[in-house]
């Protein structure tokens, strides 16, 4: 059914089962990836929890609203090790397809931004136990209050009197006086940079993990070193895949017509160019357009020119460009909706996840500023945090996470194939070469390596790869190999040898042509094409050896 003609009761959400008192999921550790690219900065915010009911749950998180010029342009979520990455869709058949997945008892993961900026995030079909991984990924401009000063302020929580009346209750923000680990990251760039607003000053010495408050604002501020500037930023501007970005105070150095006072000029065409009005000024940014970044942090400069998109090398719709750069806005929602017969057939029960607490100043009978909820030491990172992090923004996974239990029956049906495929050449009385056997088992034990696990979204599609067999099934049906003793000494049919060779050539392309619609499981599908390529290969040498006896 097209996902746009979807009808579902608007109150389909009130309806489903709650733990009546039943206190709300709380996090496990947070952890804060920030890469500084003044005058703007990349943010990561990776959230872990786990379901320690006893029931498939929908997790609904509520987060504080996105700041001003703040670009969301990626949800990565890990279930026990299984990435979704949410793609973006229209904001009401996104929440439309949400709501039909959950009452289907299918997996459904949703990002969305309601009213006044408030970030709502959905994950339905977490079974017991289940470990996740929430990955929000953005970037903003940092504030400017002195030339040679920025800052940067990322909330992690909001005060319990500061929840937002304008939301139902299933869609509040929930908060918790639990306590978890929380460690932030930064990518320097070789300026100064220091952690304010939870406890006394610190400064930022490495790039390792350092533990902070999960309640407290971070705010960090940063003084730029050795002569680094904090109104421009750029790598390989010039070549593919590079990204340049400038505050009012700096120039551009890419010369395009957005720009002729540029130094540097290039003829690639993959370049979009997007200008955001702050309160600092404009901030105007080169980025390229495919849709995976080559340049590090290609990515989310990307999502920034998207967002005040202005010029492009070639013709392009803004709105076209936004979807391709995956922003989050009103009109538009990151969703991703699982297939049938994923999970067991039922409706998940709604539990809220809760964010720490952060203590109000009457409470604290402190000024009116962000609080810890209590002192914290900042000693020396620890030599591995708990638990571990990931090294890099770009390589981020779930550490520590149960991986899927890999069951005995993909080996079991391959050892069966295998088998059958020997007896059947046994039973046409040409038997495959011993090399030939070892060879195809050899093949089938690497592809087992790459066999998607079953709780992969790969795992429905692979019956499509059955058609792999097709070439040589058929090369060995319309070939000599089962039809031999039909011809004895006559001359062959003319159409037999180039059939075979159609059928050789078919053989290699169609791995190829699967590969589009086997995402998460290609690696899976070209080890069986080389298996069956191999298979087809053998027939129809066998049929031009017995064709043509004197070659």
């Amino acid at each position: 059914m097209n996902e746009n003609m979807l009808l579902v009761d608007p109150l389909a959400a009130f309806f489903r089962p709650a733990l009546e008192g039943c206190a709300p999921l709380v996090l496990d550790s947070t952890h804060v990836d920030v890469t500084l690219l003044p005058p703007l900065a990349q943010v990561v915010v990776v959230r872990h929890f786990t379901n320690t009911s006893d029931q498939l749950v929908e997790a609904v998180l509520t987060l504080p609203p996105i700041g001003q010029q703040e670009v969301a342009f990626r949800l990565a979520v890990y279930i026990n090790g299984v990435h979704y990455d949410a793609i973006p869709k229209p904001a009401k058949h996104a929440r439309r397809a949400h709501d039909a997945a959950v009452g289907d008892g299918r997996r459904a993961i949703l990002y969305e931004l309601l009213k006044h900026g408030i970030q709502l995030i959905s994950i339905a079909g977490i079974e017991p136990g289940d470990i996740v991984e929430v990955q929000i990924w953005s970037i903003k401009p940092l504030a400017r209050p002195e030339d040679n000063l920025a800052r940067l302020f990322i909330p992690l929580s909001a005060r319990h009197d500061a929840i937002m009346s304008v939301l139902i209750d299933a869609d509040a923000l929930v908060t918790t006086p639990a306590w978890h680990k929380a460690t932030l990251a930064v990518d320097w760039a070789s300026m100064q940079v220091t952690l304010c607003g939870q406890g006394n000053p610190y400064e930022i010495m490495s790039r390792d993990p350092i533990r902070i408050d999960c309640a407290a604002p971070i705010q960090l501020e940063i003084v730029p070193q050795d002569g680094r500037s904090l109104d421009h930023s750029a790598w390989q501007v010039d070549q593919v895949g590079g990204w340049e970005v400038t505050s009012a105070r700096g120039f551009e150095t890419f010369r395009h017509p957005k720009n002729p006072g540029g130094s540097l000029t290039s003829d690639r065409s993959d370049w979009i160019f997007g200008v955001m009005e702050t309160v600092q000024g404009e901030v105007r940014v080169t980025a390229p357009l495919p849709t995976e970044g080559i340049a590090p942090n290609a990515r989310a400069l990307r999502a920034f020119a998207a967002a005040g998109f202005a010029e492009s090398a070639t013709p392009q719709e803004p709105d076209g460009v936004r979807r391709t750069a995956n922003i989050l806005s009103r009109q538009t929602s990151l969703a991703f909706i699982g297939p049938d017969g994923e999970l067991p057939d039922e409706i998940p029960v709604m539990r809220k996840l809760a964010l720490p607490e952060m203590l109000s100043p009457e409470k604290t009978g402190l000024p009116p500023q962000p609080v810890a909820l209590e002192p914290f030491d900042y000693g020396p990172p620890p030599p591995e945090p708990e638990p571990p992090l990931p090294r890099r923004v770009d390589d981020l996974h779930t550490p520590g996470a149960r991986q899927p239990r890999r069951r005995l029956l993909p080996s079991a049906i391959a050892a069966i194939a295998l088998l059958l495929i020997v007896g059947t050449f046994h039973f046409i009385d040409y038997p495959l070469p011993s090399r030939l056997v070892a060879i195809l088992g050899l093949i089938m034990l690497c592809a087992m390596a790459f066999v998607p696990n079953e709780e992969s979204p790969a795992w429905r599609r692979l019956p499509l790869l059955t058609v792999l067999l097709l070439p040589w099934i058929a090369a060995l049906g319309a070939g000599p190999l089962l039809d031999d003793f039909t011809y004895g000494g006559a001359p062959p049919p003319d159409w037999m040898m180039p059939i075979q060779y159609t059928l050789l050539v078919a053989s290699a392309i169609l791995p190829l042509a699967l590969m589009p619609f086997m995402r998460g499981a290609r690696r899976f599908t070209l080890a069986l094409g080389i298996f069956n390529l191999s298979l087809t290969f053998f027939v129809t040498i066998s049929a031009l050896l017995i064709l043509t006896p004197g070659l």
